[in-house]
């Protein structure tokens, strides 16, 4: 498959994101309860609401993310600038959780409290996930399809 600017762009773009991610959810993995990681990975306060759900639901998806999520957006984002068919694929697949992740996510700042009213939270927290899985997810099927 032809690499052209786009492909270029999707995936080193998916590069940034998901290495931003990884180095994240990384340290929550590794300290999971650490002040640093509750306020700058987590957000809110677990005080606020059940501690045990608090971590639970942020821990799980910090597993998550390393285990899965990561390596599958990386290794799709090598084998697009590789164009490969399967790194289309792969990225495509790790499209979904960009957009997934991103509906619980809302709800559960909404209603526990913890999202922000500002343009950083809409644009720079919370949107450019579901935005950026959306492109991707919408890029990969073209060109696989095409």
């Amino acid at each position: 498959m032809d690499v052209t600017p786009m492909t270029w762009l999707v995936a080193v773009a998916g590069l940034v994101l998901i290495g931003l991610l990884g180095a994240l959810q990384s340290a929550a993995v590794l300290r999971p309860r650490a002040e640093w990681t509750v306020r700058t990975v987590y957000g809110g306060d677990p005080d606020s609401t059940d501690p045990t759900a608090y971590f639970a639901f942020n821990q799980g998806l910090a597993w998550a993310d390393a285990l899965f999520w990561v390596p599958l957006q990386v290794v799709g984002s090598i084998g697009m600038l590789l164009g490969q068919e399967w790194g289309f694929l792969l990225a495509l697949a790790a499209s979904v959780p960009y957009v997934y992740t991103a509906i619980p996510i809302f709800i559960w700042d909404r209603d526990l409290g913890f999202r922000g009213k500002g343009f950083t939270y809409w644009v720079v927290i919370w949107a450019m996930w579901p935005a950026f899985g959306a492109l991707q997810g919408i890029y990969a099927l073209v060109r696989l399809l095409g």
